[in-house]
């Protein structure tokens, strides 16, 4: 029974604006993102009808023909159809059943990356699945069309499926995530990711952010340009996230976290990444990510160091 395992990246925004609401009530994002070493590992196995079939995970029905089975080495993860990996093996199957024929998907997912923390790690393990299966029906999906399914799922997953699917770690996204502009990011920094003790809605904070008064927006073309140049000091001049304007003020804590990771550290930059709570830091020397790493679990956060790919 064939099988692929694929590594399944997170995200930090370089930058996030938003630019209006749609008729549909999505936001009109414009982001850069960067892909950065913390990963999970997503193993994706494939069984045609008439094979050995495991029984792990959760069991469907989706797609007809074809079941899906999924496991994860964390208990509280869903592991049905709130979970976007499941949700993407039941989008493949319902698309592409009549060329993959019957069989049963079994999906496991090694959780690394924190969850519920504004870095991508749910929607990287969804592109993984489309990937791994685009590889193991061999439909020769492109990764524009792998980019335009994951968009059916997700903000993030389109820049999840890129940076997994390409040599590409950067990207201006725009739209609902759909629209990507692939960046050669020169600039490469050691990341100190951290997380306080909660999670923080992505709906509230986009519900809200319209009543809020945004304080500083990116600009996200001096940004590319700066990447492009390698010119660091123009990146954290331009550098911002409006969804602070809401996060920070609503939650106290991730407003001191900055503070924190401002003053206590040899941080380059700190801002907050996604809808948040994690605020990520960056640093020229990995070995100074590592000891602010350690200082802030000492301190009881859930802290991890990180580089850029």
């Amino acid at each position: 029974m064939p099988s692929i395992k694929v590594r399944s990246f997170a995200k930090i925004n370089i930058s996030l604006d938003i630019k209006g609401v749609r008729e549909d009530g999505y936001h009109e994002l414009e982001t850069v993102m960067q892909r950065i070493s913390l990963c999970d590992e997503i193993t994706v196995k494939w069984t045609p009808a008439g094979g050995s079939k495991p029984h792990t995970g959760k069991d469907s029905n989706e797609g007809g023909q074809i079941l899906i089975g999924l496991s994860c080495n964390k208990y509280f993860l869903p592991v049905d159809e709130r979970n976007i990996a499941y949700k993407a093996a039941a989008l493949m199957a319902a698309e592409y059943k009549d060329r993959a024929g019957a069989g049963r998907i079994d999906i496991y997912i090694e959780k690394h990356i924190p969850v519920a923390a504004g870095l991508a790690g749910g929607s990287g393990n969804g592109a993984a699945v489309l990937i791994a299966l685009n590889k193991l029906w061999g439909l020769g999906l492109a990764t524009r069309e792998l980019c335009r399914i994951g968009a059916g799922l997700g903000a993030d997953v389109p820049f999840c499926v890129l940076v997994q699917n390409t040599g590409f770690g950067c990207a201006l996204c725009r739209g609902i995530g759909e629209e990507l502009s692939p960046i050669k990011n020169k600039i490469k920094k050691a990341v100190l990711l951290v997380k306080p003790s909660f999670g923080v809605s992505t709906k509230e904070v986009y519900s809200a952010i319209d009543h809020c008064r945004i304080l500083s927006r990116p600009d996200n073309q001096a940004i590319i340009n700066a990447l492009k140049q390698g010119d660091q000091q123009a990146l954290y001049k331009n550098m911002a996230n409006v969804l602070e304007d809401y996060t920070l003020l609503q939650y106290g804590d991730v407003k001191e976290l900055k503070i924190k990771l401002m003053s206590e550290t040899m941080a380059e930059a700190v801002m907050m990444t996604g809808s948040g709570p994690t605020v990520f830091a960056l640093f020229s020397r990995l070995q100074d990510a590592q000891k602010a790493c350690a200082d802030f679990r000492k301190q009881g956060y859930s802290a991890f160091w990180a580089k850029m790919i």
